[in-house]
């Protein structure tokens, strides 16, 4: 593949999963019947026949995909001159890191982040997919550490530190695993940076001390796996930690690049998202089929978009529908990145309480959990690959591939990591001051006395929008009132 293709994903895929090599597992027709039967696993009064007004055509886009992957193609391939290097994002789109400030841990007990991960190229094994790789962060769950196979709970304490442990755990869907779906990564720093400060050579030496601490504290316990490349036996955990699962499952950093949409929620959803994970092992760990990664109808993506939808975020994807049905249900890692960052951001709606009712997971999860995707702390962030590497090529990168038609995408998504108040906490903060009291200003203004007499079918929702923009604006101002006063104590700067 030519340099033209490597550079740094930061839009969005809209697009079939162009680059994934390997063939899904065989199943019998037994086990495919078992799939199909089976529920998706979410709330209950989520549609999955519905579909969020932000993301309107998302499903005309997959379809799509073949045809214009076919096109690019033939007519150009990935070289400088074709129509497909049109389409790529360019090496001057990289995108500068963005991370937000420590006090967002003392502000936001629970969040939960997707993420995307570049492609990986081990310079001693091989590379991954070019697609990447989809994972999740969620603080405020903690791995059960007496648990038979991977299981999650509440944490014990809200954090207000990275180097808690228990901050939060780590999420990753492994192509290899057998009888579970996913792994639990216990820790910020083991699942993001591998415990390897900034500026610090990877080494082998690095590199065997993560591992050792895998093994040690029994991360991949009660897990077993399909035969994977490069061991004789599906036990030999050692080699799989080493070519499979490190820059995988958790030391992300060690050989990518990630990209982060962070959305905090509230607790009654984030134990609607643990108890989606535990349900989803507890199938296969109990039950009589096997976990079968399948990069068309079950991959990463459809595990860590689905416990969202768990928790009304937004509408879930099947998985194991029949073949022609799944076209539709296709799920690239940065395609979630970037859908989950347009929710988050797309703050339109916002002034109208009757958008809500338009949006079935919206409308629930305000209903549920008296809370809505655009709201203070969302925030985007990008991970770079750790340097210097002797381990890992830090200069390839996924890259993006859309329809020649939707190149706005692209652009939105460089503009949604450029802005400041998607990545800048107190930017952030003081933006949605702005916008409550705006709202709220316009509340007054249009208050109607003579709406209870006359009957209105909105007055309920009316009634909970409005007591939920007051809280929102309340909490703001004493978030800000609190990074005042931690920077206020801050040591002033050597000179």
């Amino acid at each position: 593949m030519r340099n033209a293709c490597r550079v740094i994903i930061a839009a969005n895929f809209r697009l079939g999963p162009f680059g994934y090599a390997i063939k899904p597992a065989a199943r019998s027709a037994a086990t495919r019947e078992t799939f199909r039967k089976r529920a998706i696993g979410v709330s209950g009064r989520n549609n999955m026949n519905e579909i969020p007004r932000w993301a309107a055509g998302e499903q005309l886009y997959r379809a799509f995909a073949f045809a214009a992957i076919g096109f690019a193609t033939l007519l150009g391939g990935c070289g400088d001159d074709g129509i497909l290097a049109r389409i790529l994002l360019k090496p001057g789109h990289i995108i500068v890191e963005k991370r937000p400030d420590d006090a967002y841990e003392r502000l936001f007990p629970y969040y939960v982040e997707l993420c995307a991960g570049s492609q990986f190229r081990a310079k001693l094994t091989g590379e991954g997919g070019i697609a990447g790789h989809a994972v999740m962060y969620l603080k405020g769950a903690c791995r059960e550490e007496d648990a038979p196979f991977p299981q999650l709970r509440r944490c014990r304490a809200a954090a207000t530190s990275l180097d808690d442990p228990e901050h939060g755990v780590g999420i990753s869907v492994n192509r290899w695993l057998k009888n579970v779906n996913w792994v639990a990564i216990p820790g910020y720093h083991l699942f993001f940076d591998g415990n390897l400060k900034a500026g610090e050579p990877l080494t082998s030496t690095q590199f065997e001390a993560v591992e050792q601490q895998a093994i040690d504290d029994g991360l991949y316990r009660g897990v077993a796996f399909h035969p994977f490349p490069g061991s004789g036996s599906d036990t030999d955990l050692r080699v799989f930690l080493e070519r499979h699962a490190i820059g995988t499952d958790f030391a992300l950093q060690f050989a990518r690049t990630v990209f982060c949409a962070r959305l905090p929620v509230t607790a009654p959803m984030m134990d609607q998202v643990i108890a989606f994970l535990n349900d989803k092992n507890r199938e296969y760990a109990e039950g009589k089929a096997d976990y079968n990664w399948s990069v068309w109808a079950d991959n990463c993506v459809h595990t860590v978009r689905n416990a969202l939808a768990a928790a009304n975020i937004w509408s879930p994807l099947s998985v194991r529908a029949i073949k022609i049905r799944q076209i539709f249900n296709l799920a690239i890692p940065a395609n979630e990145f970037v859908n989950l960052a347009e929710l988050m951001t797309h703050d339109d709606d916002l002034d109208d309480y009757r958008a809500l009712l338009d949006d079935g997971p919206r409308r629930d999860a305000f209903h549920e959990f008296l809370w809505l995707p655009t709201e203070p702390g969302a925030l985007l962030k990008t991970l770079p690959v750790h340097a210097p590497n002797e381990l890992y090529d830090t200069s390839f990168r996924l890259f993006t591939l859309q329809s020649p038609f939707l190149l706005g995408n692209t652009q939105r998504a460089i503009d949604l990591l450029s802005e400041p108040r998607f990545v800048d906490l107190d930017v952030n903060l003081q933006y949605f001051a702005k916008k409550y009291d705006a709202i709220l200003a316009r509340l007054d203004e249009e208050r109607d006395t003579m709406a209870s007499v006359r009957g209105t079918p909105y007055r309920r929702v009316a009634q909970l929008y409005a007591g939920y923009i007051h809280k929102q604006r309340d909490e703001v101002r004493t978030m800000e009132g609190t990074l005042a006063s931690l920077e206020s104590s801050k040591p002033p700067a050597a000179k």
